[in-house]
């Protein structure tokens, strides 16, 4: 069956785009129908692309060679080598400079957007804080407490993280602890067996219920600044610090002021432009 995109070379790089976004899939991983439905989609945005690109509001736009460049930099960074990479624009037949042009394009629709986005006049501070006033529910926290934790994991497969051992070592370093507590985040970095290790153990701003239900009910019994025993749960032995303590209540609208500005401005700028599109497609 002849592809819908077969007449125009410069929207495979779309389509390509379109399966990775809407299936989570390399487009030749993908069936005929869904095939089919991306490149319908792929169609569709190439033709909005072109009416963008084509309205006053693009005139003057132009895009650097460097950020051309970059954008490319970017997306073969994405995949384990350039060569892997080169072998994916063979599969899907679409060449450098097919795909200079195309990430020209896209870079240069982003930019005409951002224009249009820029004739939106701003949410003044009296209407963040009106907002504010009309929606206090939304800014109703439950208590929350900024933590980092040291795992040690219980793992049969290795002698050293047999439960006993486990548990030996995890009361060893909290003892270290007791003793110098400023050391948990270089502590976290050289014995913790969690992710977050490379962050100093830390795990951010924690509600009620998010962790599991020995560590919840440890941490939110701790004073600021405290660190705990080792407490167990399913995945092995923990050490927590409990940094900070955030009460429960309202958010003051000095602190709530920034993000309100952030959403409210936002919200208006995706409404302008989308009836700035709505008016291309209907003139």
């Amino acid at each position: 069956m002849k592809s819908l995109i077969s007449e125009v070379k410069e929207c495979v790089y779309t389509v390509l785009q379109v399966a990775i976004e809407k299936y989570g899939t390399p487009l030749n991983k993908l069936g005929e129908v869904e095939r089919r439905e991306a490149e319908k989609i792929a169609l569709r945005q190439y033709e909005l692309q072109s009416l963008i690109l084509s309205s006053s509001e693009a005139c003057g736009v132009v895009i650097s060679p460097g950020a051309v460049q970059k954008a490319i930099s970017d997306i073969v960074a994405r995949y384990p080598n350039e060569e892997e990479f080169n072998t994916e624009l063979e599969a899907n037949h679409l060449d450098q400079e097919t795909l200079r042009y195309s990430v020209d394009r896209e870079l240069a629709v982003e930019a005409v957007m951002d224009r249009v986005a820029t004739q939106v006049r701003q949410i003044s501070e009296i209407d963040a804080r009106i907002y504010y006033y009309l929606h206090l529910a939304k800014f109703d926290q439950p208590e929350t407490r900024e933590a980092s934790h040291i795992l040690i994991t219980v793992n049969d497969d290795y002698p050293e993280n047999h439960r006993v051992e486990a548990l030996k070592r995890a009361k060893t370093i909290a003892e270290r602890l007791k003793k110098k507590p400023s050391r948990f985040a270089e502590q976290a970095l050289k014995n913790s067996e969690c992710p977050t290790a490379m962050s100093g153990g830390t795990l951010g701003r924690v509600k009620r219920e998010v962790l599991f239900p020995s560590l919840d009910k440890v941490l939110f019994n701790m004073k600021a600044g405290e660190i705990s025993t080792v407490v167990e749960s399913p995945m092995g032995f923990h050490i927590l610090y409990c940094e900070k303590i955030h009460p429960k209540g309202l958010v003051p609208v000095g602190q709530a002021l920034p993000s309100i500005l952030e959403k409210l401005n936002e919200r208006k700028r995706k409404k302008h432009q989308k009836k700035w599109l709505s008016s291309l497609i209907t003139n």
